[in-house]
């Protein structure tokens, strides 16, 4: 006779889209370039296209164009075309939408410092 495991909520469909959201939000965050460019828009507001190689060393035009253009088919940035005299410039920024996800990306990052200062002591000791 084969036991079923309980899960901890009485409500296995809200469990399982529970698992299912948070397997959806890692597939879109996945990557090292997503991150880098959301958190590079979060502290310039907003960045060229030829901006970006500047603050994300490594990146090339075509990884960078396909993470852009995802990014922005999941509404967590914006393309914003702005008119000058002389030529019209194309900036990208972050929308209200992406706002919602620096809590767990500030929780990621102080995770990643105290697992740093861990994982370097353990080794130091």
């Amino acid at each position: 006779m084969e036991k079923k495991i309980k899960p901890c909520t009485e409500n296995e469909e809200i469990l399982k889209q529970r698992f299912l959201a948070l397997r959806d939000t890692l597939d879109l965050l996945n990557g090292k370039w997503r991150f880098c460019i959301l958190l590079n828009l979060h502290y310039y507001e907003k960045l060229r296209f030829k901006d970006f190689f500047e603050v994300s060393e490594g990146i090339s035009p075509k990884v960078l164009s396909s993470e852009l253009t995802t990014l922005e088919a999941h509404q967590l940035i914006k393309k914003k075309l702005e008119h000058t005299p002389t030529q019209d410039i194309t900036y990208y920024m972050l929308t209200e939408h992406a706002g919602e996800i620096w809590t767990v990306l500030n929780t990621l990052i102080e995770f990643g410092l105290s697992n740093r200062k861990e994982v370097i002591k353990s080794l130091s000791d």
